[in-house]
């Protein structure tokens, strides 16, 4: 275990919400991405006033990974379309994050809440630019950046979708990296509801590691916290959101994989449900122009590993027929 001092997440997220929020005027610190060093990894220009950038999910994102059915088998099956292997997705980034991940595709000075390439705009703001310039998206990607540190975002966005009569014909997806429990912290249990009973939205939540030790390794904060995260993730289904999970799985250390993660998946089944793992996508990560400066090859290599440990571990809980089970398709209500 490395000796360094982790990061202070806790103190850094309630300094980045001050930053990132203004409940009178309903503003939001979103991403502007001209200029920055995420720009020159984007595949199209930014769109909406420099705030947005298009993404293509992959089924496939790597011939030599599994695949990864999220947002497109939730977003294809709300909007009534068959399945597809390439989605094309609206994303707009909040600009702060509590965690520092090395991998991360998204340059640091793009997740310290910094004026320089963020301003404060409302949700409608964003909607409205993505119909003025008819963006050929029904797949909305509400990311970061961390969009838990101000969970009104997507509060406000839901809202705004619902005004402007967008409901049936565009889905909406969020990321959290379940850093925060800002969500019961800042809205009230009317807010959740209205969040849970909207249709047309999902959200996923992404676990940092298998253990401790991965964890800070891929983060820089207390490897304690995710425990925190599997917690949260238990909130998020108890509350009845359409719920997913996100893992990374990189790693400097390959000993006792299998141990290790047969102790993750227990806490999992025990504290947010007995099915969740099947919802669980074990994320490829990948090196990009902004990381390059601080990415790990050994432990991109490593996951390679990891993943072999996760889907013996996920053999020998679950069925073939389990398995082979729609991710939209498993049963996390109690």
């Amino acid at each position: 275990m490395s000796t360094q001092k982790p990061l202070d997440s806790k103190k850094l997220a309630e300094h980045l919400r001050e930053k990132s929020v203004d409940l009178q005027s309903k503003t939001i610190r979103m991403t502007k991405f001209p200029g920055s060093d995420q720009a020159t990894d984007l595949s199209f220009p930014p769109n909406c006033g420099g705030f947005g950038r298009i993404h293509h999910f992959r089924l496939e994102p790597d011939p030599n990974w599994i695949t990864n059915p999220l947002p497109m088998l939730p977003a294809c099956k709300y909007l009534g379309v068959p399945a597809t292997n390439v989605l094309l997705a609206q994303v707009f980034q909040l600009g702060a994050c509590d965690f520092r991940c090395w991998y991360c595709f998204v340059d640091f000075e793009l997740l310290s809440a910094s004026p320089k390439h963020s301003e404060m705009v409302t949700p409608r703001q964003l909607l409205q630019m993505m119909l003025d310039e008819k963006v050929n998206s029904q797949v909305i990607d509400l990311s970061g950046g961390q969009p838990e540190l101000v969970p009104e975002y997507v509060l406000w966005f839901l809202e705004a979708r619902k005004d402007l009569g967008l409901e049936q014909s565009h889905f909406v997806w969020s990321d959290d990296n379940l850093s925060t429990d800002y969500t019961w912290r800042y809205l009230s249990e009317e807010e959740i509801s209205f969040m849970v009973q909207t249709p047309g939205y999902a959200r996923v939540g992404c676990l940092k590691g298998f253990d401790a030790e991965s964890f800070f390794f891929n983060t820089r904060a207390d490897g304690a916290l995710l425990h925190q995260q599997i917690e949260l993730l238990g909130r998020f289904v108890k509350a009845g959101f359409d719920q997913y999970g996100y893992i990374t799985i990189t790693t400097m250390n390959t000993d006792d994989l299998q141990d290790k993660m047969a102790r993750l998946l227990d806490e999992i089944q025990n504290r947010v449900h007995q099915n969740f793992p099947l919802r669980i996508v074990p994320l490829r990560i990948f090196g990009f122009n902004v990381n390059a400066n601080r990415y790990n090859r050994e432990a991109e290599a490593n996951q390679f590993r990891a993943l072999e440990a996760w889907l013996a571990e996920m053999q020998k809980r679950f069925s073939a027929t389990e398995l082979a089970t729609p991710i939209t398709e498993v049963n996390i209500r109690r």
